[in-house]
């Protein structure tokens, strides 16, 4: 609770190494609007915080700011996730979190997507690296079956109503590849990316509304071979339907947490469970 100042795009890691949870979010002064800390005419900008928990969320740490150390001087908005984060299982890398984040040039008022991560659990926080292209910003990051990352990203070019990915081979810290997903249709919404297990073997999940018009029918889409392709397509809902978040529950099953309504698709916030079964 901050009166009227903004505290939002929460995004929740967890380190597996010692158990506790990190969720790292953005801040700005009440009275500063998007548009206003972007023409740089705002009182204060876009600050980035961490708060951490050792007891599965029932209490948070004091936020302790780390804006110096993950927003470069020449951006202005700035968002983490909003979505979960993730730890690097495999490589050099291995136990390194990362949440994916995107923000606005001051001089070019273009948005990119980028990376932050945190290499001694949870203790410091830096930058990663940038996307090469530009419209692009709310994205999450996902671990493919050879250690590569993979970044899927909101698009915003509306000659291509799909989503955008990039790959890195560093652990984040660089972006490259950056294409348009033509499995994955979008309306310009943020969605969600995890790996999991299915059937034993490594695999991603993706959810998002799937409409390349409008917020509608969330829909869970899996793919067995690093998002090359994508199957065992699950409508949740056909009615309105905005952001979600995605977490494994077990191996085949998956939860879906995502905005919906029968008129508008933030009327509430709903929970669903999927057993995924390749068809």
């Amino acid at each position: 609770d901050d009166s009227l100042n903004v505290c939002g795009n929460p995004a929740p890691v967890l380190d597996t190494n010692c158990g506790n949870l990190f969720l790292l979010v953005t801040w700005n002064l009440g009275e500063d609007h998007e548009r206003e800390i972007i023409a740089q005419t705002s009182i204060d900008t876009r600050r980035v915080f961490v708060l951490s928990s050792s007891d599965d969320g029932k209490s948070w740490s004091t936020p302790k700011e780390i804006t110096s150390t993950v927003k470069d001087s020449s951006w202005t908005w700035y968002a983490t996730g909003p979505g979960s984060g993730m730890q690097v299982s495999k490589g050099k890398h291995a136990g390194r979190m990362i949440i994916a984040c995107d923000h606005i040039e001051a001089r070019s008022k273009k948005y990119y997507s980028h990376t932050i991560h945190s290499d001694d659990s949870g203790t410091t926080w830096k930058l990663g690296g940038t996307t090469p292209k530009d419209q692009v910003n709310e994205c999450e990051v996902a671990e493919l079956s050879d250690g590569r990352l993979i970044v899927n990203m909101r698009n915003y070019d509306r000659d291509q109503k799909y989503r955008q990915t990039a790959i890195s081979n560093d652990g984040g810290m660089t972006w490259t590849d950056q294409q348009h997903n033509t499995a994955l249709i979008e309306p310009i919404c943020q969605a969600s990316l995890q790996s999991i297990q299915y059937q034993g073997k490594h695999a991603l999940v993706f959810s998002n509304p799937a409409s390349q018009e409008s917020r509608e029918k969330m829909t869970i889409k899996l793919s067995d071979d690093d998002g090359q392709s994508w199957m065992g397509e699950y409508l949740l809902t056909a009615n309105p339907s905005a952001y979600s978040d995605l977490i494994e529950i077990r191996d085949g099953e998956v939860g879906c947490l995502f905005e919906t309504g029968e008129q508008s698709p933030y009327e509430r916030i709903v929970y669903s469970s999927v057993a995924i079964v390749d068809n």
